[in-house]
């Protein structure tokens, strides 16, 4: 005689199918299974049964939708909307400006190797222009940009002095 080896998850699925097949075909043979009839679990009905209470509504309160006051007065203009720059963002471009004036300067430099005095005045034109930058962090920014370029492509090194030197 064969016996038949079935897994655990099989087992439970053949059961669970078996278990389906004779609670449907109960219910149609009972004539109880209507779809409208279906019992609905308490969880479900919480939400839909009839308050206890009858001054307690369900619903969130609603408010009446208002436009905000806004009072004008003669002297106000209502002309165009001007936009007006900060000082950090004119800043900021202006420091744009001297990096690609700088990095200009740096990939066209003429002789090979890099003649420090040359590298040293072109550079000084144009950062004696932005004394403006001297006590802001683009100040600094400038300078270290200034030192690793220089370095970096033209194998030059300036001193903390020298680059200072360059602002005057």
């Amino acid at each position: 005689m064969a016996s038949f080896n079935f897994s655990p998850v099989l087992l439970a699925l053949l059961l669970s199918g078996i278990t389906y097949v004779l609670v449907y075909l109960f219910f149609i043979r009972t004539k109880n299974f209507n779809k409208k009839e279906i019992p609905v679990p308490i969880v479900q009905a919480a939400g839909v049964r009839e308050s206890v209470s009858p001054s307690f509504s369900h619903r969130l309160p609603t408010y009446e939708r208002r436009e905000p006051e806004i009072y004008l007065t003669e002297d106000d203009d209502i002309g165009e909307l001007e936009l007006v720059e900060d000082d950090s963002s004119i800043l900021l471009k202006e420091a744009e400006s001297v990096i690609d004036q700088i990095s200009a300067v740096i990939d066209n430099i003429a002789s090979q190797p890099a003649n420090p005095a040359e590298v040293f005045t072109k550079i000084r034109a144009i950062v004696s222009q932005y004394s403006i930058f001297q006590g802001t962090e683009f100040y600094d920014a400038i300078n270290r940009y200034v030192a690793v370029s220089v370095e970096r492509e033209l194998a030059l090194r300036f001193t903390e002095a020298e680059l200072s030197e360059m602002w005057a």
